[in-house]
């Protein structure tokens, strides 16, 4: 089960990236762009979710890691095997944030400092059940309004906040039948809380149906906006690929049946909204390119 909650927000980091860092730790990097090396000398040494934050004054820049984990574990050597990795091969410091969406009292994976001879180490941990419930249900960005289901609920009742939270998916995406895919993470998530039955009965109380192939809207639906909602699921699969840094173009285009141009472009895109330049966009695609050749 844990590699579904991994899954979800490897899914989601690109729209929730920057929005995360702003809103919870107030931070606003003046540019993002992806790590070219992997970072993997063996599989519990692999870095995910990592990017360099690129100032004007080069010796400001640093790396920057965030992770998603459920589960309570001590991940203090296995940080400092991550930070000692990327320093090696970047000679940057390395910032590590962990966010904690379990529901359990968290104190294994809050101990977070580690002192050693000679050397101190210490990285970020985030809780989201304890941060209300209002910080992502508010928000115009559906990556965000999922994650409220591990937030703190205040004095509302689980089913309540259900209902908001669903009725803020159907506010943002108004009916498209891209739904379902929120509604799926949505029910993944709600495990953690032991609230699963609370959301399906929330999602046919509210006619969002669980099941695309019921949707009313869905089956209805023009073949324009058919062909749009497939064509934006296509670039969502893209962005995704592309963060996992393990396949070539040609085999991104292969897996999402779409020209090696499109790819190229949905990248290029995703990386200008990271704050580069086109230039430097297009070079950050040669430069990975050349990796598969």
């Amino acid at each position: 089960m844990a590699n579904n909650y991994d899954r979800i927000f490897k899914e989601n980091i690109e729209p929730l990236l920057l929005h995360l860092l702003k809103k919870l730790l107030g931070l606003s990097p003046p540019k993002l762009v992806p790590i070219d090396a992997k970072m993997q000398a063996t599989q519990e040494a692999e870095m995910d979710n990592i990017r360099r934050v690129v100032h004007d004054d080069v010796n400001l820049d640093y790396g920057l890691q965030i992770e998603f984990h459920v589960s309570d574990e001590d991940l203090r050597k296995r940080n400092f095997l991550h930070y000692a990795l990327f320093h090696q091969i970047t000679a940057l410091p390395l910032r590590q944030i962990v966010i904690y969406g379990g529901m359990g009292l968290g104190t294994q994976i809050k101990k977070n400092y580690l002192s050693l001879s000679g050397l101190e180490f210490q990285f970020e941990v985030i809780v989201l059940k304890n941060i209300p419930k209002e910080v992502f249900l508010n928000s115009a960005i559906p990556e965000e309004v999922i994650l409220a289901i591990l937030c703190d609920f205040g004095q509302d009742a689980p089913d309540v906040v259900i209902r908001q939270i669903l009725s803020s998916l159907n506010k943002i995406l108004k009916g498209s039948f891209r739904v379902k895919k929120y509604q799926k993470q949505l029910l993944i998530l709600s495990r953690l809380r032991k609230m699963e039955i609370i959301v399906k009965t929330q999602v046919e109380a509210m006619t969002i149906h669980y099941d695309i192939e019921t949707d009313g809207l869905y089956l209805q639906g023009i073949e324009q906006g058919r062909e749009e909602g497939i064509e934006l699921e296509k670039q969502e699969f893209i962005q995704t690929l592309w963060s996992l840094q393990e396949f070539s173009l040609e085999k991104m285009a292969m897996m999402v049946k779409s020209p090696v141009e499109k790819v190229n472009e949905v990248i290029v895109s995703l990386l200008q909204a990271e704050g580069l330049n086109e230039v430097e966009a297009l070079a950050v695609v040669e430069q990975y390119k050349a990796k598969f050749d």
